[in-house]
């Protein structure tokens, strides 16, 4: 079922008075925040303005990189992406911005802020995320037809980005996507964007991925990956999703079986409602799933245990029976905020007509939206 522009309930977030001169700074922003209850855990929102510098610090001083697994596929004029992370509280937004100061306007979704929970949003309060969920946008297009999503990558096996043009200005490597949907007016326009900024991922012990990303317009696709610093553009790659495409297989490489569902099963993805099913053969709960051909064995290839185990692709499968009945019965609880994965959203960009197609939490129900 297809509901186009419904909004189920609209968040009491708008307090109007005679006596805004005397609110807080806070309280102003709440006033003057666009935002409405799509579902459970999918909101929108939108943006006239943002603050660059402010995402600059607050990534530098607060934010540690928290990514999930993803599938990404284009086929003529649709893209269809999946966004898989915890099976938790943790909302996701459509965000829409105004072509103003020069950028051009945008949709896409923003997920994984920190502090911005669904508590948080149902709440009314104010929250610093707000300011920044402009820069957790993880897919999206803009008006010109510039399509842009990250997928990640396991750094551990080439090393985490620090700094790929000291000449350029800093961008952190996930808000290069708000970036390029600012003011790329092509693919070779994004890439240009890129190449001229110092993209860097935060340096902390603790990340184990960072991202590359696949950036379409109505004639070309590309990849752009990072390794040792030096920022790669590979051509003509239709399907990414969390392995290196510039270098192949690394020992911890992940999605190689979904890449391989979402290759052979390719035409099915020339439609909006074909690439809608596509990508549902890629959802991640199916990772838990012993039945599942093929078994998505390379879903595995880190630390799902409580006891650190080195599994990489190269590992046998029967190595990874231990953390793979741990995941599974985690999955078979299924409670909330625990450690299972699901997709969290389906997208579906149209190139064609600039619009978004959201599946979220892996139900039945497709939201659709415009710029």
């Amino acid at each position: 079922m297809k509901i186009k522009n419904i909004l189920i309930s609209v968040l009491s977030l708008v307090v109007l008075g005679a006596c805004d001169n005397k609110k807080t700074e806070n309280e102003l922003f709440m006033t003057n925040l666009q935002l409405s209850k799509i579902t459970d855990y999918l909101y929108e929102v939108y943006y006239d303005d943002y603050d660059y510098d402010y995402a600059t610090k607050f990534n530098n001083e607060k934010y540690r990189v928290t990514l999930g697994a993803c599938s990404s596929v284009r086929n003529g004029s649709i893209i269809g992406r999946n966004y898989d992370w915890y099976y938790d509280e943790n909302p996701e937004f459509i965000i829409h911005t105004s072509a103003k100061n020069g950028r051009h306007a945008s949709i896409g979704v923003a997920t994984i802020v920190p502090g911005l929970s669904t508590e948080i949003v149902e709440s009314g309060e104010y929250n610093d995320g707000y300011k920044m969920l402009p820069f957790r946008t993880v897919d999206g297009i803009n008006d010109a037809g510039v399509a842009i999503n990250i997928n990640v990558v396991p750094v551990g096996d080439h090393g985490i980005t620090t700094g790929t043009n000291p000449d350029g200005p800093d961008l952190f490597i996930v808000t290069a996507v708000r970036y390029v949907l600012d003011y790329a007016d092509s693919v070779d326009s994004a890439i240009e964007l890129l190449q001229n900024a110092n993209i860097y991922a935060v340096n902390n012990k603790d990340i184990q991925e960072e991202v590359h990303y696949m950036i379409s317009d109505s004639h070309k696709t590309v990849v752009v990956e990072f390794v040792d610093n030096i920022m790669v553009v590979v051509p003509n790659k239709n399907i990414m999703t969390n392995f290196y495409l510039s270098s192949g297989f690394t020992p911890h490489a992940n999605g190689i079986e979904r890449y391989n569902i979402l290759r052979d099963n390719y035409d099915m993805g020339q439609t909006k409602t074909g690439m809608l099913s596509l990508m549902r053969r890629v959802w991640y709960t199916n990772a838990y799933k012993r039945e599942t051909v093929p078994f998505w064995y390379s879903e595995f290839a880190k630390d799902y245990s409580p006891d650190y185990i080195d599994l990489t692709i190269s590992s046998p499968i029967s190595a990874y029976d231990y953390i793979i009945n741990i995941a599974t019965d985690l999955y078979n609880n299924r409670a909330r905020n625990g450690q299972t994965w699901q997709t969290v959203h389906t997208s579906v960009y149209d190139l064609e007509n600039k619009t978004l197609t959201i599946v979220p939490q892996e139900t039945d129900t497709a939201y659709e939206f415009e710029i």
